[in-house]
């Protein structure tokens, strides 16, 4: 049976086997999690994995419009085609999207 010291160092060895957490791998550097977004800024969805933001229509290649971010808010509302969410920030943190610039 393995002591306390053991056990610690045991547990300090696995966590520098884990290695660093990736970055986003679909686009390099262009990114941004969608809690991030300006209010009135265009954006395409990149990387979606949450089924029920997938069924409302935030599938990746999904263009959608933020009408209102404040950070003092937890939540922030988005529109995607004819229709408007209300998204909890924890779960627009999750999905990364790319800022569309409007041709002038």
């Amino acid at each position: 049976m393995l002591n306390q010291r053991n056990r610690v160092r045991l547990r300090q060895f696995g966590r520098r086997m884990m290695g660093k957490r990736q970055g986003c791998s679909v686009c390099n550097g262009d990114c941004m999690p969608l809690s991030e977004l300006p209010s009135g800024s265009n954006a395409i969805v990149l990387r979606n994995h949450d089924t029920r933001t997938i069924e409302r229509g935030l599938y990746d290649g999904a263009s959608l419009e933020v009408y209102r971010n404040e950070l003092t808010e937890p939540n922030l509302i988005v529109a995607v085609q004819d229709s408007r969410y209300v998204l909890d920030r924890r779960i627009a943190r999750m999905i990364r999207v790319r800022v569309e610039h409007k041709a002038s």
